[in-house]
């Protein structure tokens, strides 16, 4: 079962909410509120592994109790319902699972709950395969991008966002570097440091460094790429150096 918290603040859209999920049977609704406080407070006592929060509420807003999720790392999902599609790429950032627009409905929810499923089991996100091919999925000046694997360079940690560099541009990405690790290997891809993942085929050079490292040139890119010491070994012999 999956354990739910639902909040919000308009007592009709949530019964309409709970109404829709309750013809889930795997999940089980453990709070139903309008107060945003009672759900944040709850986050941590009742430790859910599922909210659907709307985003625009008094006091506390859905986006909030979603950065408070991730400043105290816990392991609850998020799925916003919202009447407006403005929020979309702030829900991007915080790491929603899903951003539902309102009217909610079955069929909603439902595509929801596949992508928790596929994500939860190690699979590639539903939504980022077309016509059968793994796409990443960035975001740029508001505006979501489809990126195929061959055409991404590499992927860094900046602060809290997580990078693809491309020769056209840059693209904020969501997931955790390890998520991408796992999915972008299979095009090449090879994580070369703990905030860094290469696509090798995009290597013009390789300069070694005085502590027995590298540092890798991207073509027509001027950042120096690191190589750790934790991924060396395994990086020459992909390179046979």
């Amino acid at each position: 079962m999956i354990r739910v918290i639902t909040l919000d603040d308009e007592q009709l859209a949530l019964d309409n909410l709970n109404f829709i999920l309750k013809k889930f049977p795997e999940l089980d609704i453990i709070l139903s509120t309008t107060d945003a406080n009672t759900a944040l407070d709850s986050l941590q006592t009742m430790k859910p592994d599922l909210i659907f929060a709307d985003i625009s509420m008094p006091e506390i807003n859905g986006m909030e109790i979603a950065e408070k999720i991730l400043e105290l790392k816990l392991a609850t999902k998020v799925i916003f319902i919202t009447a407006y599609e403005q929020y979309a790429l702030d829900a991007f950032r915080v790491n929603a699972v899903d951003y539902i627009l309102k009217p909610v409905t079955t069929s909603k929810v439902r595509h929801s709950l596949d992508k928790i499923t596929s994500l939860s089991q190690g699979r590639p996100d539903p939504s980022l395969k077309a016509h059968g091919e793994f796409r990443i999925i960035g975001t740029q000046n508001n505006r979501f991008y489809i990126i195929r694997p061959e055409d991404g360079q590499f992927i860094k940690m900046e602060l809290r966002d997580l990078i693809l560099v491309t020769q056209s541009g840059e693209y904020v990405l969501r997931h955790s570097i390890s998520y991408w690790e796992e999915n972008l290997v299979p095009y090449g891809w090879f994580r070369c440091h703990k905030g860094y993942l290469v696509n090798m085929n995009q290597i013009e050079a390789i300069y070694p460094m005085f502590n027995s490292t590298y540092n890798v040139k991207i073509k027509n890119q001027k950042e120096a790429i690191p190589v750790s010491r934790t991924y060396i070994k395994e990086f020459r012999a992909l390179l046979n150096i």
